[in-house]
């Protein structure tokens, strides 16, 4: 519901705003994650309930799903980087940005974005198919995962892309670029305010700049808690001891990571709401308050 408001307000206030259009685009991202990510709450209770309609649920949420959220989450990772890289050159070179970041641009960057993504993660749609199947451990026919002609045909480089080149692509680059650039804003920050004309000789411009710099730089410290700390746990693990974690630690970790990067996403709106206030305003004429 918080990112079906944010792509109402954003799309009000128009798409020839840099930051709105990579704000909606990660308000679209973090909608299909939550949603997807619902699903796989609802087999969680279902378990409860009915072992063999989740576990069938469990197949289908493998299958499609759950590719989808691995691509809704990766490419919020990378809104996240744009949306720093973009503060960073806000603050770092105020007089460039607007020749440097045009919505023009911005839009082109955010569709490659999603595109490039969406071609990196054909591969994890073709891996598995569903049949159904006689399990000797229940004594019943359910479904059953089979791996496809086309994963098999091809096993040996799209386990290495989904090991090794994925991960760098979808985690590590963009994260580790989230980390830089609110780094260097955060340094830029601290020296500008000895010297409040590096960053704008409006006073009122200046307030509006700092509350949209805040907004971005609590939306990168939220996805770097949320994906940079837990994916390095287990990315850094096997390689100092040489062995996988514990299944139970991994799925605690990975489980952990779902949750918090789905918290992040519903609560962009109130940070919104806290600190624009015309996304408040906007947002209050949309739902008819007075």
């Amino acid at each position: 519901m918080t990112n079906i408001l944010n792509m109402l307000v954003l799309f009000r206030h128009g798409m020839e705003d840099s930051t709105n259009i990579v704000l909606f685009g990660l308000s679209v991202t973090d909608l299909i994650f939550s949603c997807s990510e619902t699903f796989n709450r609802i087999i969680s209770i279902v378990f409860r309930l009915d072992f063999f309609l989740a576990y069938t649920l469990s197949g289908y949420y493998i299958v499609g799903f759950m590719n989808v959220s691995n691509y809704a989450m990766c490419t919020s990772v990378w809104m996240v980087s744009i949306i720093s890289f973009e503060r960073m050159l806000a603050v770092c070179f105020p007089f460039l940005t607007s020749t440097i970041i045009t919505p023009k641009r911005m839009k082109f960057m955010v569709t490659i974005v999603y595109v490039v993504l969406a071609i990196l993660y054909i591969p994890f749609f073709v891996t598995y198919d569903l049949d159904w199947g006689f399990d000797s451990r229940y004594n019943k026919t359910l479904i059953i995962l089979l791996n496809r002609k086309e994963y098999l045909n091809n096993k040996w480089w799209i386990d290495i892309f989904a090991d090794d080149i994925l991960p760098a692509l979808g985690t590590t680059v963009p994260m580790t670029t989230i980390l830089f650039c609110t780094f260097a804003t955060i340094a830029s920050l601290r020296k500008a305010t000895k010297n409040i004309g590096n960053l704008t000789t409006s006073l009122t411009k200046r307030v509006k700049e700092m509350r949209s710099i805040k907004i971005s730089l609590i939306i990168c410290c939220g996805m770097a808690f949320s994906v940079l700390i837990p994916n390095a746990c287990l990315d850094a693990y096997p390689t100092i001891k040489g062995e996988y974690l514990p299944p139970y630690l991994a799925l605690f970790i990975r489980s952990f990571t779902q949750v918090a990067v789905q918290f992040n996403a519903s609560m962009n709106f109130f940070i919104y709401v806290a600190l624009s206030s015309k996304f408040k305003k906007t947002c209050l004429k949309l739902i008819h308050w007075k």
